[in-house]
C-alpha cells in the first residue's frame, strides 16, 4: 500500500478513536483516542504509517493555536515562574542520571543507547544525536516514543483528579467561540495561513528545535501579543490536527510484534514512573514555596512532548504559554548538555 494511503488509514482510525474518547469524556480526546487507536492498529499489523513529514502540517496548526493563547500579560505571569525555571536544570540533571542508570542496569543498553534513551529531550533530537554517537537509533526512538505515549495517556487523567477544569475548556473553548464564523472567514485564512507559511520558513531558516511547531507559534504569538489581530482557528481544524499528532505517536510502534512492544513499553514505563515521580516532587515542593498552581507546574515539568503538554494545558484551561516556555527551555538545555556530558563520560563506563 502506498504511504499516502497508509497515512489516510491511520487518520481514519485515529478519528474513530478520537470520537470514542470524546464520547466517554476523556481529557484531550482527539489526541488520546487517535494515539490509542493507531497504536493498536500498528501492533495488530494493520497497514498504518505516519512520519515526521506527515506530522509537520498538524504541528504547524497546533503551533498557531498555541500562539493565539499568548497575550500581553503573559510575560508578567512568566516572571512569577522564576523559581521553576531556575530549578529546571537540577530537575533535568536528576532525571537524566536516574533514567540513564535505569537503562544501563535494568535494560542492559550499551552506554550510548542508554544515555540518549534516558535524556528527557525530544524524540527526533535524541535519535539524531544518539545515532551520530553510536546509539541504536530505533531503540532510542521507540523508548522516547513510548515515554511520550505513556505520559500523554496518563498525565491528563492524573491532573484532572485534583484540577477541575470548566465544562468548556482550552482547545474546545478557544476554537468553538469562533468556529461558526471562522470557517468562512477570509481574514482567518490570511492570518492563520500566513502564520503557518511564514512560521515554517522562519523556523527552518533559524533552525529552531521542533521548527514546524515553534515557527508558526512564534509568528502567531507575535501577532496576538502585539494586538495586530485576534484570530482563532476553527474547532474542526484543531481537532483534525490533534488526530494527526495522535496518529504519528501511535504509528511509531509499527513493525513491532507484541513481545517486543511489551518489552519497550515496560522499559519506558520504568523511566516514565521515575520522571513523573520527580515531576510531582519538584512541582509540589515549588507550589508550596511559591503558591503557584500545582497542575500548571506539573505540566511545565512533565516529561511529555512540547506540543502534547501544551495541548493538555489548553484543554484544562491552564496557561499554555507557561508550559511552552518551560518545555522550550528544557529542549534547549538537553540539546546543549546531552552531547557535552556524553563526551565527558564516554571514556568511563556508565553506572
Amino acid at each position: 500500500m502506498q504511504p499516502a494511503l497508509r497515512f489516510a488509514l491511520a487518520l481514519a482510525i485515529g478519528a474513530v478513536g478520537g470520537a470514542l474518547f470524546l464520547a466517554i469524556d476523556a481529557p484531550l480526546p482527539w489526541v488520546l483516542g487517535s494515539m490509542a487507536g493507531c497504536a493498536i492498529a500498528s501492533i495488530v499489523g494493520l497497514p498504518v504509517a505516519a512520519s515526521s513529514a506527515t506530522r509537520r502540517p498538524m504541528a504547524a496548526v497546533v503551533g498557531v493555536v498555541l500562539g493565539s493563547t499568548f497575550h500581553p500579560g503573559l510575560f508578567a505571569l512568566v516572571q512569577q515562574f522564576w523559581l521553576p525555571l531556575l530549578m529546571l536544570p537540577l530537575f533535568l540533571a536528576v532525571s537524566a542520571l536516574l533514567c540513564v542508570t535505569w537503562f544501563r542496569r535494568v535494560a542492559g543498553f550499551d552506554p550510548a543507547t542508554a544515555w540518549f534513551a534516558g535524556m528527557p529531550g525530544g524524540v527526533a533530537e535524541m535519535v539524531l544525536l544518539g545515532g551520530e554517537r553510536g546509539a541504536d537509533e530505533r531503540t532510542v526512538g521507540l523508548v522516547h516514543g513510548a515515554r511520550i505515549f505513556l505520559v500523554v495517556f496518563t498525565l491528563p487523567f492524573i491532573i484532572r483528579l485534583f484540577h477541575a477544569a470548566p465544562a468548556t475548556t482550552g482547545a474546545a473553548a478557544a476554537a468553538s467561540a469562533t468556529a461558526g464564523a471562522a470557517t468562512a472567514d477570509l481574514a482567518l485564512l490570511l492570518w492563520g495561513g500566513g502564520s503557518i507559511v511564514v512560521g515554517l520558513l522562519l523556523g527552518r531558516v533559524l533552525r529552531l528545535p521542533a521548527w514546524h511547531l515553534l515557527g508558526p507559534l512564534v509568528v502567531s504569538a507575535a501577532l496576538h501579543m502585539s494586538g495586530v489581530t485576534d484570530f482563532r482557528m476553527p474547532g474542526w481544524l484543531l481537532a483534525a490536527a490533534q488526530v494527526g499528532i495522535g496518529a504519528t505517536i501511535g504509528c511509531r510502534f509499527a513493525g513491532l510484534d507484541l513481545r517486543s512492544f511489551a518489552r519497550i513499553l515496560a522499559l519506558a514505563a520504568g523511566s516514565t514512573i521515575i520522571l513523573l515521580g520527580l515531576t510531582f516532587v519538584f512541582a509540589t515542593g515549588i507550589a508550596r514555596l511559591t503558591g503557584l498552581d500545582l497542575a500548571l507546574l506539573a505540566l511545565a515539568y512533565s516529561p511529555g512532548g512540547l506540543a502534547e503538554m501544551s495541548l493538555v494545558a489548553l484543554g484544562l484551561a491552564l496557561e499554555p504559554g507557561v508550559v511552552v516556555i518551560h518545555h522550550l527551555a528544557r529542549v534547549i538545555m538537553v540539546l546543549v548538555a546531552a552531547p557535552i556530558f556524553f563526551r565527558t563520560t564516554a571514556k568511563e563506563p556508565l553506572p
